[in-house]
């Protein structure tokens, strides 16, 4: 191999590397910006990226369910914030293996999850929509969440979780719009049902369903 062959092959080998390198960082970096590290789950920052491109497309509608594991400090109280990850990691796993095409499973922070639905029907279909994804995001998530314990029979947990849903034109919406929405129609439902979301085992207090307690 000539010298002039031999430094091309070394520039491009170089160059190659150093593509990967940048690509690889690149990757991590988006991982850190976007990816919840505790669920594998997008964040609060991809959750904007989607209000935005849907803001940015033809007329139509969006929408999205805010999810809230309710009481979810007696779960911590009586478990450990080890045991209280655990529940987390588990509705995380469950809410994404429920998506359907163009659904994306976010958490939003602490016991807060975001089921962005993406397109929907317009108006009272699209709310029709959204109530059914609602019943079957509920019955798949409360379904019995069992924790192993190290050296200790597993633990039952029964979970509940209040949902909000909200749908709005998509030309032009709002991020905090979306979630405000949301948010009104997720305490609705939290103050329109009994106890919830207690843990089956281990010393309980009676924990009211309530902003302040969720």
């Amino acid at each position: 191999m000539s010298t002039t062959n031999t430094i091309l092959a070394t520039t491009t080998a170089a160059a190659a590397a150093g593509y990967l390198a940048t690509s690889a960082y690149a990757l991590h970096l988006f991982k850190r910006l976007h990816i919840d590290a505790l669920t594998g789950l997008g964040n609060r920052e991809a959750l904007g990226i989607l209000a935005h491109r849907a803001a940015t497309r033809r007329p139509g509608s969006v929408g999205l369910l805010l999810l809230d594991v309710d009481n979810f400090k007696a779960i911590n109280d009586t478990h450990g914030h080890g045991g209280g990850d655990m529940v987390l990691k588990v509705l995380a796993t469950r809410l994404n293996a429920l998506r359907l095409p163009g659904e994306h499973a976010i958490r939003l922070h602490g016991d807060e999850f975001v089921l962005w639905l993406g397109r929907v029907p317009s108006g009272e279909r699209g709310r029709q929509t959204a109530a059914h994804r609602v019943d079957a995001v509920r019955a798949a998530l409360t379904k019995p969440i069992f924790l192993d314990r190290l050296g200790r029979e597993r633990q039952r947990l029964s979970v509940a979780v209040s949902i909000g849903a909200q749908t709005l034109p998509s030309r032009g919406v709002q991020l905090p719009a979306l979630l405000a929405g949301a948010d009104a129609a997720m305490y609705a439902d939290k103050h329109g049902r009994h106890l919830t979301s207690l843990p089956t085992t281990g010393r309980l207090r009676d924990h009211r369903p309530g902003r302040e307690s969720a």
